[in-house]
């Protein structure tokens, strides 16, 4: 009996000892639940399900604490992640979503304490699987030279089924995704190393491929992947894209010397340096795009005496060039009862389409029309095309409500491969009446693109703030020339100055 007393004790305590999780004191749990209720309940809910009032509006949705899915750990696949992971996620935000980065707002403590909170709405934290091991990365440094076997890595996994040939979120398989909870989700555009949700040093990436993403499509590569290769894979997704988006300011507007033959396409502008700028859904006036399917578009721009060029490019899963799309197209109001049903706003098929605003006529001081497409005060130029048509447009904008086709001529290109939307905008330069691009002087500019996928029509549109297109100088007046020219003039002038001298002094000699 004494014997068997005291193999139970063992296992007693063996067993408290394993389920011994790090849940935190019940002092640090209410105080992280006020901090839960303050700052996350919003999206989360309230009882940590992600039944919330903002659910509806947000893409991704936000995470379920209670399902015991998280997509970003330090653990193997179907594991729970660690304290750390969920402070990390906390910490850092998810770029590109609507979850914040709370460092500098939460105290560390804070950030423990809601950690502990959130773990206590799934209670296989407090279970044997609740305390998982986080994986062992040996980091390994960028090796240019396994870049062709990285490629091979990405190829024979069938990588490019969702993110697409050269990583741009665009494969085969991108439109039809799926989370476990049955809403659309969007591969990872490789190509934008910044919007990568886990974070983006070699590290994550690596940790990503080794763990995969639970509750999503994106597996783990652990069991079939070598370590090596795993690495190689890191490398060339990591060559795919830089570091930051850059974004700028100002577009910076090259002379060009004969004419502007938009048929060329981008080779017109090859040489001409690019400005990257945000988009983000327009969220002011109803038609409103909470989770717009563009988020970057950049610009490039050329011109000559006679004429201005733009060039567009831009990111995006799929080309729709069937249906039509509208700058003055009804978008229903937003109803979240309907977010993911098969009903919601699926009425029609919307094309994709780009618009590049400017004002109407030169603006003297700082101030610039409404980028709701104008204001009666200020008008708004919008170069428009629908992608699903030959054609472009200028529509003079004086409100959402009050939008009119001019009689302007607007060339335009436009070509969609591999991921990328490529339109050239073309109108002469000098407009009677109307906004001159002067050389030296900087236009006010903006963009809106639609995306058709994502049922972007009339004002459910993404945009940009207020930018600039500076003009270069055509020519670069060199300082030899009037240099020479003076220095002429001034030997001339001396020349008849000593001239006159010797010939009046040589008169007075004779007369003497």
């Amino acid at each position: 009996m004494k014997r068997l007393a005291l193999l139970t004790a063992f296992f007693v305590l063996s067993a408290s000892t394993l389920f011994a999780q790090d849940l935190g004191t019940e002092a640090q749990r209410a105080e992280g639940k006020v901090v839960y209720d303050q700052k996350c309940a919003h999206c989360h809910g309230y009882n940590g399900d992600a039944e919330s009032v903002a659910t509806a509006y947000l893409r991704p949705t936000p995470r379920d604490f209670t399902s015991g899915n998280y997509k970003f750990r330090s653990t193997a696949s179907g594991e729970l992640p660690t304290t750390e992971d969920i402070k990390r996620s906390i910490r850092d935000g998810m770029p590109y979503t609507s979850m914040p980065a709370w460092q500098g707002i939460l105290s560390e403590s804070d950030i423990t304490n809601l950690t502990y909170y959130i773990k206590s709405f799934d209670q296989m934290f407090n279970g044997p699987y609740g305390s998982p091991e986080a994986i062992t990365i040996n980091s390994q440094a960028y090796d240019e030279s396994r870049l062709a076997r990285g490629r091979e890595v990405f190829e024979a996994n069938q990588c490019a089924d969702c993110h697409g040939e050269n990583g741009r979120g665009n494969g085969e398989s991108a439109a039809e995704l799926m989370d476990d909870w049955g809403y659309p989700i969007r591969p990872a555009d490789m190509t934008k190393r910044w919007t990568f949700r886990a974070s983006a040093t070699r590290e994550d990436i690596y940790r990503t491929f080794t763990t995969g993403l639970n509750g999503t499509p994106m597996p783990s590569y652990q069991q079939t992947i070598e370590e090596d290769d795993r690495w190689a894979l890191v490398d060339y997704v990591w060559s795919l894209s830089r570091d930051e988006p850059d974004y700028g300011t100002v577009v910076t507007a090259q002379g060009a010397s004969g004419a502007i033959d938009i048929s060329q396409g981008p080779a017109l502008f090859e040489n001409v340096p690019g400005t990257y700028f945000p988009i983000v859904g327009q969220l002011i006036e109803p038609g409103r795009a909470f989770y717009p399917g563009v988020n970057g578009v950049e610009v490039k721009a050329i011109y000559n005496q006679d004429d201005i060029a733009f060039l567009l490019t831009w990111n995006d899963m799929t080309a729709e060039t069937s249906g039509s799309n509208g700058l003055t197209m009804e978008a229903p109001l937003f109803d979240p009862s309907m977010a993911d049903s098969a009903a919601a706003d699926t009425a029609g098929t919307y094309s994709d389409a780009v618009a590049l605003l400017l004002p109407a006529e030169t603006m003297a001081g700082v101030e610039k029309p409404y980028f709701m497409f104008g204001d009666s005060k200020n008008p708004m130029d919008i170069w428009y095309t629908d992608l699903a048509t030959d054609n472009a447009g200028v529509f003079v904008g004086r409100g959402i409500s009050n939008i009119q086709e001019t009689e302007q001529t607007l060339e335009r290109y436009a070509n969609y491969d591999d991921g990328v939307w490529t339109v050239i905008f073309k109108r002469k330069r000098p407009m009677d009446g109307g906004l001159s691009f002067d050389e030296g002087t900087f236009v006010p500019i903006t963009f809106s693109v639609w995306d058709g996928f994502n049922h972007e029509r009339g004002n459910k549109r993404g945009l940009s703030a207020w930018y600039h297109v500076y003009l270069s100088p055509l020519e670069t007046q060199s300082a030899a020339g009037p240099m020479l020219k003076w220095g002429l003039i001034t030997l001339l002038v001396e020349l008849a100055l000593i001239g006159f001298i010797r010939w009046r002094n040589k008169k007075e000699a004779v007369a003497a």
